[in-house]
């Protein structure tokens, strides 16, 4: 089951940032939809990606580096003719956010250490 995971996790940070730094500025205007409101479902679904690709990475440490991402992300875009903007990134920190309390709610707010088992016994 971690292959076809591990595959989506992939998709899903391709996808993502061939989106956010390409050239698809008249697409994101054109479809209609919130701009904000995608930045935090994408940079919820990359913080699952990275929890996925990278499991024994703490979650705040990828919570952290997908923030640092979403700003890579608005300097690049101010590089290439798109509109950078502090507003895209507190739309990627609320999603990263939310993403990190779900996390936290689903595994009953106990730390990783408690699902994990010891094979010294």
């Amino acid at each position: 089951m971690t292959h076809p995971l591990r595959l989506a996790a992939v998709a899903i940070l391709v996808v993502s940032l061939t989106l956010m730094i390409g050239p698809f500025g008249n697409v994101e205007a054109a479809s209609g939809v919130w701009d904000k409101g995608a930045h935090f479902v994408v940079f919820g679904l990359i913080l699952w990606s990275l929890g996925v690709l990278f499991r024994r990475l703490p979650r705040t440490v990828a919570a952290l580096l997908a923030l640092a991402l979403g700003g890579a992300v608005e300097v690049v875009q101010g590089m290439v003719g798109r509109d950078a903007s502090w507003g895209d990134l507190l739309a990627d920190g609320l999603g990263i956010a939310v993403a990190l309390l779900l996390w936290a709610a689903w595994r009953g707010f106990r730390p990783r250490t408690a699902f994990q088992t010891s094979n010294t016994r």
